[in-house]
């Protein structure tokens, strides 16, 4: 057993120096191993690279906190809900909906107001995975929004949160 620790550590490590590749596809990939691994000592590598030039390896490097799924991310991951690119945005709505931390909820009704409808249905259904009954409010005011996936993803989240506490 301590042989097979050893060589998951070596591994994180190793995918961890790949962040550093000057070839994004390698950055890529690395992170969405990292995020296979779900080692929490992988975290403070892929947080400090966030702010990657190439928007793959920043979406990979995202979706990997989100399958680790460490609270320790949060603070750093909620400033990429002001990401100029929504798929950004919506990437990490969907990670911290995974983290299922209240932490993030008040930033995700703030996503609630995004330009962009996938990016609020999005945030919509992550409020519904953290499963607040903090987030009720918004998720009523969601349900009238404009975009259908929004609406249909705010009944859903109001139905998951309500189930919990009735």
């Amino acid at each position: 057993m301590i042989a097979q620790t050893q060589y998951t550590q070596m591994a994180v490590d190793t995918l961890c120096e790949g962040l550093n590749d000057p070839i994004p596809q390698i950055r890529a990939k690395s992170a969405e191993s990292l995020g296979k691994i779900g080692s929490d000592r992988a975290v403070g590598s892929l947080v400090s690279h966030l702010y990657d030039s190439d928007i793959t390896v920043r979406l990979n490097i995202i979706q990997a906190l989100g399958e680790i799924a460490s609270h320790n991310a949060i603070p750093d991951l909620v400033n990429y809900l002001n990401d100029p690119d929504s798929t950004i945005r919506s990437a990490t709505a969907e990670t911290l909906g995974k983290i299922g931390s209240e932490q993030a909820i008040s930033y995700l009704c703030q996503s609630l107001n995004d330009t962009d409808s996938s990016v609020r249905a999005t945030a919509v259904k992550a409020l519904g995975q953290i499963g607040s009954q903090e987030a009720i409010p918004a998720l009523i005011q969601a349900f009238h929004d404009t975009d259908d996936t929004v609406r249909l993803n705010a009944a859903d989240a109001i139905g998951k949160i309500g189930s919990r506490y009735s």
